[in-house]
């Protein structure tokens, strides 16, 4: 019988491992961790946490995302601005491209559907 997968306090969790970047970097690449707990199939569910910096988004994947701390500014390739910031939640959808820029250091719970 499956069990229930936890990861108690993410916004306060030490243990986030320096990890691959999420999109590639407008300038210098900042500095990304994560924490993850749970992997099935093609789910997976984390903690991930970047420094202030620009990323180059292209989603093959859809990810539900819910901003623990920072500030985030997404743009769309079709122009479309959304800001995000401590306590939104958000889906990047399968296909979304973008440009993501890091204003304030962001940490979000999510769960990725490959």
């Amino acid at each position: 019988m499956p069990e229930i997968s936890v990861q108690h306090q993410c916004a306060g969790l030490t243990d986030l491992v320096d990890v691959a970047s999420f999109g590639k970097p407008v300038g210098p690449l900042p500095k990304q961790t994560d924490s993850g707990f749970f992997e099935e199939g093609n789910l997976a569910a984390g903690t991930w946490e970047c420094e202030p910096g620009t990323l180059e988004i292209d989603l093959d994947i859809t990810e539900f995302c819910h901003l623990l701390k920072g500030h985030w500014k997404l743009t769309s390739a079709s122009g479309e601005i959304t800001e995000i910031r401590a306590g939104d939640s958000w889906v990047f959808p399968k296909g979304w491209k973008g440009i993501g820029e890091v204003l304030e250091t962001v940490r979000k719970a999510y769960i990725v559907i490959g």
